[in-house]
């Protein structure tokens, strides 16, 4: 089986993450050639290892990596996946059509725990001017829906890496004993109200930072405010395959966009989810609904969980007060998201269940 996969870069890294993990495992977990149309490879770059996006088209790890352009001159794979709704172009589209027999049209959309998805998942949709269908095909956390990007390999790492957390964090000057979180969040998020709920409670604490603009604001708050209680390790960026460590490492996260969201909850860490603010608090909405889900794993620990969740995405509440519960209740938390991955994985790989929805279309 030969595959594309269309990749729109909007902003940041989350898009070209998520395509990058999907071609990824076709290639290395199932051995098909897999070609990765990208319309911003120099993005694509900075998370993958041994990629020169000036020297396209190229294979890295299995998989062809080709400028959006050449999708124009090219003909399709049996299996064409465009990713959250990207237009390909009008070429290649009419190229589908005409392909005898036609290639399986996936439209992968965007994680979400809303209700509607299940009743869209897996559904066709006919093209308005060509004779041939796109499939929606939507990632989830419920049996009704495509279930998330799990590498065969993924839990095996993670019990390998155990015994290499300390020299790992001891690599940032960080003391592996002190309680470790891992800040990966948007600039907009209440960094300063977070920073005060840390230096309110006292207790020394890690901080796990990758650079960008929230660890600088972070640092600019400590140089203004200096706490000795708040120890600050700051990473460079790191190929994809390396991201994990820094979950595994800590003991709670903060983490933002679908790629870091999907990881943090394999992780079977307690995480907080910084959504991408969108207008009409649409975002707070798909936070609820993704609470809605856990809910029912998350038990007593539930509504310290929300409200830790919604103050860092709703900047009128008190996160000081969410912050000392939810380290208090951390034990708890701790044991749900466990809880939580179990479930996930018995959902099996987005990946698998693409294939397996795919070959009942051939």
């Amino acid at each position: 089986m030969t595959i594309d996969i269309f990749c729109d870069v909007i902003d940041n890294f989350g898009d070209a993450g998520v395509c990058w993990r999907l071609a990824s495992i076709f290639s290395c977990e199932h051995g098909f050639p897999v070609k990765l149309y990208i319309n911003d490879a120099e993005t694509l770059s900075k998370i993958t290892a041994g990629l020169d996006p000036k020297k396209l088209p190229c294979l890295v790890q299995g998989v062809e990596i080709h400028d959006w352009k050449d999708a124009e001159t090219s003909e399709p794979s049996q299996v064409v996946i465009e990713t959250f709704g990207c237009c390909l172009p009008i070429a290649f589209e009419h190229k589908i059509a005409a392909a005898r027999p036609q290639p399986i049209w996936i439209n992968l959309e965007y994680l979400s725990a809303e209700d509607w998805v299940e009743g869209c998942h897996s559904l066709p949709s006919p093209h308005p001017s060509l004779n041939v269908n796109k499939y929606y095909f939507f990632p989830g956390v419920t049996k009704k829906t495509g279930g998330l990007m799990i590498e065969k390999d993924l839990f095996i790492r993670q019990e390998r890496f155990a015994k290499d957390r300390n020299k790992f964090l001891e690599s940032f000057n960080l003391d592996p004993a002190l309680f470790t979180v891992f800040v990966f969040c948007y600039p907009g998020a209440p960094l300063a109200e977070f920073y005060k709920a840390l230096r309110q409670r006292g207790k020394e604490i890690n901080l796990l930072l990758p650079k960008g603009a929230a660890t600088d604001i972070l640092s600019k708050l400590y140089e203004e405010h200096p706490s000795r209680n708040i120890q600050f390790g700051v990473s460079k960026m790191v190929p994809q395959s390396e991201f994990d460590k820094f979950l595994w490492a800590s003991d709670s996260l903060i983490i933002r966009g679908e790629d870091s969201f999907v990881r943090a909850q394999l992780s079977g860490k307690p995480f907080i989810w910084n959504i991408y603010p969108q207008t009409e608090e649409t975002h707070i909405k798909k936070l609820e609904a993704f609470g809605e889900r856990i809910r029912p794993y998350y038990g007593e620990s539930y509504q310290t969980w929300i409200d830790m969740n919604l103050s860092w995405n709703k900047s009128s509440r008190d996160l000081t007060c969410c912050w000392e519960r939810w380290c208090h209740e951390l034990p708890l938390m701790k044991e749900a998201a466990q809880h939580w991955r179990d479930h996930l994985v018995s959902l099996g790989s987005l990946a698998d269940n693409l294939l397996s929805f795919v070959k009942s279309k051939i």
